[in-house]
């Protein structure tokens, strides 16, 4: 397969933005939302971080080494050579 230019997948230069496409059967009303989206916007953002780093050096909580990077293992954040991968 060729190499493509960016070019080759615009679309037309009329200025008008594609308009996504409605499904069959889909129902755009508010109320159609389901359960796991609501759920999502009850979580605590704080809890969705997976790694962490700080300008200051931290303990690590299992080792005690001062760290800048932490990565969430379990319930706390570790350093690298704590960390469960």
């Amino acid at each position: 397969m060729p190499n493509r230019s960016l070019d080759d997948f615009a679309g037309d230069d009329d200025g008008a933005a594609d308009e996504p496409t409605a499904v069959d059967g889909a129902d755009d009303s508010p109320d159609a939302s389901d359960t796991d989206a609501s759920d999502a916007d009850d979580r605590d953002v704080s809890t969705l971080a997976t790694y962490r780093w700080t300008p200051e050096a931290a303990a690590c909580p299992q080792c005690g080494e001062s760290v800048q990077k932490r990565w969430l293992d379990g319930d706390e954040y570790v350093c690298l050579d704590c960390k469960d991968w």
